[in-house]
């Protein structure tokens, strides 16, 4: 090793100790809390008649398929019991709420085989997911509700690649500037 890079390695041999402790404790502290969920809506039909639905929501804490996120509110109704509780309505609304903004700005893609076909919605939401109103109309039995959330679609694969990419970028240089704090 050249005699003038002994005193930067010595240098940083002295100051690593010091340093890692705050590094490790930022890591730690980024991710408590989980805000970034991806959701996907399929739908099971077979000879025209809808047999399944299922929706799925899984943290996506480092995926980088979203384009574009932007405040989304939609209104709906569901059937209810007056009787029903509170919180039982309000998991019935969001799931219902989630739904709707799939299948209305959520990347679609279909699978077919024979008769059977999976028609498939995907984006991701940024929590929380607020319900702004829940009103119950005694004579319809029914709530009506209006919410909001972060959505983002999911971006066409041919997009992936190059989302991935800025993504690793964006880490680097975030990184980069976080070892200064």
């Amino acid at each position: 090793m050249p005699d003038y890079y002994k005193p930067y390695v010595l240098y940083i041999l002295l100051l690593a100790p010091l340093i890692l402790p705050f590094v490790s404790s930022r890591t730690i502290h980024a991710y408590e809390g989980i805000q970034t969920y991806y959701i996907r809506y399929d739908v099971k039909s077979s000879n025209n008649t809808i047999i399944n639905d299922n929706l799925l929501m899984v943290p996506a804490k480092n995926d980088f398929r979203a384009e574009k996120f932007s405040q989304i509110s939609a209104a709906g109704v569901i059937s209810a019991a007056p009787f029903e509780s509170k919180t039982s309505v309000d998991k019935r609304i969001r799931d219902n709420f989630l739904k709707t903004i799939l299948v209305k700005n959520g990347l679609k893609s279909i699978k077919t085989k024979d008769l059977d076909t999976i028609v498939s919605y995907e984006g991701a939401i940024i929590t929380p997911l607020d319900i702004i109103k829940t009103t119950y109309r005694e004579q319809l039995n029914n709530y009506g509700y209006e919410a909001q959330v972060e959505f983002s679609p999911v971006a066409f694969p041919d997009k992936w690649e190059t989302l991935g990419m800025k993504h690793k970028i964006k880490e680097i240089v975030y990184d980069f500037f976080q070892f200064f704090k």
